[in-house]
């Protein structure tokens, strides 16, 4: 019986490791949480630059529609149509924007109208100021409108 077990010991050999299966398997698993976790650090990112650009957007426009909001009110049909193509946007003083606003263009639309005011039963003339920034797509990252009513005379 002792010779028996010996034999049986001596024809197995000793696990150490893993085998060539298990190695491709671990493998294969690192291998599809390193592509998770960088898709995700990629979206990320691109979801943070998303964000970057609608605000630099919004923040054009309002500076350029308060520029436009007390300018002489007879100038205002000049900038109906105004196009700053994207990196080439001025501030008040006619120095290029920050490297912030470089891919980001605006344009102007100016209107004359007649607005009812409801509450109050009265019509008002004046004009309708839009400012829309825009990408190098042309896609729209922020729209400000504002109505300027016309100076009594």
């Amino acid at each position: 019986m002792i010779a028996s077990v010996r034999l049986t010991r001596r024809n197995q050999r000793p696990r150490h490791g893993f085998t060539l299966l298990e190695a491709l398997m671990a493998s294969g698993i690192l291998l599809m949480v390193v592509v998770s976790v960088t898709s995700a650090i990629t979206a990320g990112q691109q979801h943070s630059y998303e964000a970057q650009q609608r605000i630099a957007g919004s923040l054009a426009a309002e500076e350029l529609i308060g520029r436009l909001v007390i300018a002489d009110y007879n100038t205002l049909p000049a900038f109906n149509g105004l196009i700053e193509s994207t990196g080439a946007m001025l501030d008040m003083f006619g120095q290029p924007m920050p490297e912030l606003y470089d891919a980001i263009g605006r344009e102007v639309t100016v209107i004359t109208t007649l607005t009812t005011l409801t509450s109050l039963g009265i019509k008002i003339r004046g004009r309708d100021i839009t400012v829309r920034t825009f990408d190098s797509s042309g896609r729209t990252l922020a729209e400000v409108q504002t109505f300027v009513p016309e100076p009594a005379a």
